[in-house]
């Protein structure tokens, strides 16, 4: 009987811990096992970080891309993963489909919004718009019926503040309802200190646990934590930062013809990434095997194979 808490559990047993949980986003397998072996306890996979590693806007990205992101950084780690959800992506059938398919891939929880579905490119630079609150509520009700694991994690974001014709006490009115129908997070999206207080202002309620996506904006985790929100993800900083310093160093190649990286730093780097992909296992393994027998050119066995075939038998 395997005894394995689900990926759903890890989450809600974490979360109940009461701790403020940092949550980076990882846009590959490599990315994911780097953060857990720096002691990161959960990691994020985002719509917009997806399609950005895919080389692909997020409004036109779907289902099955974003799905197979999220099950190749589960597959990597030991620690729950959080991936975006989109719309769910289209009608209740469309939602219950997209829950089960994060669910069998390993995800411990997902979060579904409320913007208009197809998404709109004009998203990305600050034209919102969002579906009414009946609507939204349904793709929820939905989603929370098809979860075979009961702990698997439903949190509703609402983009109801930034949209247009929305508002700051529109949002607090979705919060409250969404809460009401039994999801198990809120992610109202806030961008700065200014709209976290409106937010809160019109929402002042502790009861649900909250989630919030931070950038470079200079609020800290005890800061945002003081807002009430235990989640804070940052799920864009990882792949931005990773693109900025490979823009800088070969920017310098470009402009001096040398890679510009101290050596040693590369080395650590290195051997944290040789680590993290489980190499110096492999090294152990050809050592007690391959690296101390192997045939010679007239078919004889070396001592070493030798005395490794007497100690099978």
């Amino acid at each position: 009987m395997n005894t394995t808490p689900s990926p759903g559990k890890k989450a809600r047993d974490l979360i109940a811990t009461g701790e403020t949980i940092l949550i980076p986003g990882a846009h590959d397998p490599l990315m994911g096992r780097i953060l857990q072996r720096m002691g990161f306890k959960f990691l994020a996979v985002a719509g917009w970080m997806t399609a950005g590693h895919l080389v692909t806007p997020e409004p036109v990205m779907t289902m099955t891309e974003q799905v197979a992101v999220a099950r190749r950084v589960a597959n990597a780690v030991d620690v729950p993963i959080l991936s975006d959800a989109g719309t769910g992506y289209g009608d209740p059938i469309h939602v219950m489909r997209a829950v089960q398919e994060f669910e069998r891939a390993g995800v411990a929880a997902i979060h579904i919004e409320d913007q208009v579905f197809p998404k709109r490119a004009s998203y990305h630079r600050g034209l919102e718009h969002v579906v009414d609150l009946d609507e939204f509520l349904r793709r929820l009700e939905y989603a929370l019926k098809a979860r075979r694991d009961k702990d698997f994690m439903i949190i509703a974001r609402t983009d109801a503040g930034n949209a247009t014709g929305g508002s700051w006490k529109e949002a607090a009115r979705r919060a409250r309802a969404v809460k009401a129908l039994g999801v198990d997070g809120l992610l109202p999206m806030t961008r700065n200190k200014d709209s976290i207080e409106r937010f809160r202002q019109e929402y002042p309620d502790n009861d649900l646990t909250m989630l919030v996506t931070t950038y470079f904006n200079g609020l800290s985790p005890t800061e945002l934590r003081n807002y009430g929100f235990q989640l804070i993800a940052y799920p864009l900083v990882t792949i931005i930062s990773s693109i900025a310093e490979v823009m800088n160093l070969w920017r310098g190649v470009n402009q001096t013809g040398i890679a510009a990286m101290d050596p040693d730093w590369a080395k650590e780097v290195r051997e944290e990434i040789e680590a993290a992909i489980g190499l110096p296992e492999f090294w152990e393994i050809e050592k007690e095997t391959v690296e101390s027998m192997h045939m010679d050119y007239t078919g004889l066995t070396n001592p070493g194979y030798e005395s490794y075939t007497q100690k099978k038998k």
